[in-house]
């Protein structure tokens, strides 16, 4: 069902809006009562159409989970907290998109920005390659050479939490 059409509510979305209710993050869920103001002073909601805090909110609370995880939407937030800071209720829409991403994560959900990140952190330690050019920035800065990162104790612990299989398998 679309959102044209409205929100249809059964028992597997109950049962969503239990677990991320359990989720650290979003406990303060059901306090909101959609006002908007966490949708008016995000920065984020400010250039990207698609993204709005308490729309979030409102499909968590009705345990939307294909509306939530099946969309980029909550990869979007960049966790600023502006949302929380502006809401009279202190829900932290923020974190609740944190609960989303752990729930997706569980799930096997990755995105694939998400993914390539991870990737290049069990390739090089690093999230980008540290080349001369940042080193004699460092250095123009008076610091150190960056460290070279022992991949294979990064890759040993992502293998370790498991994040490293959910990686390959998502």
């Amino acid at each position: 069902m679309d959102e044209k059409n409205g929100i249809r509510i059964t028992k597997e979305n109950i049962e969503f809006r239990r677990r991320l209710i359990e989720t650290q993050g979003a406990e303060k869920l059901m306090r909101c009562y959609l006002c908007g103001v966490c949708t008016a002073d995000c920065p984020v909601a400010m250039r990207v159409k698609e993204f709005r805090p308490r729309r979030i909110a409102r499909l968590a609370a009705f345990g939307q989970r294909d509306r939530l995880l099946g969309t980029d939407t909550v990869w979007l937030c960049v966790g600023c907290y502006t949302c929380y800071e502006r809401c009279p209720e202190q829900v932290k829409v923020s974190e609740i998109v944190s609960a989303l991403r752990k729930l997706a994560l569980k799930e096997g959900i990755v995105h694939p920005t998400y993914k390539a990140l991870m990737e290049s952190i069990a390739e090089m330690g690093y999230i980008y390659e540290i080349d001369d050019f940042q080193n004699e920035m460092r250095e123009d800065e008076e610091l150190p050479p960056a460290p070279e990162p022992d991949t294979e104790e990064v890759e040993a612990i992502m293998r370790k939490t498991g994040f490293l299989d959910l990686m390959e398998g998502g």
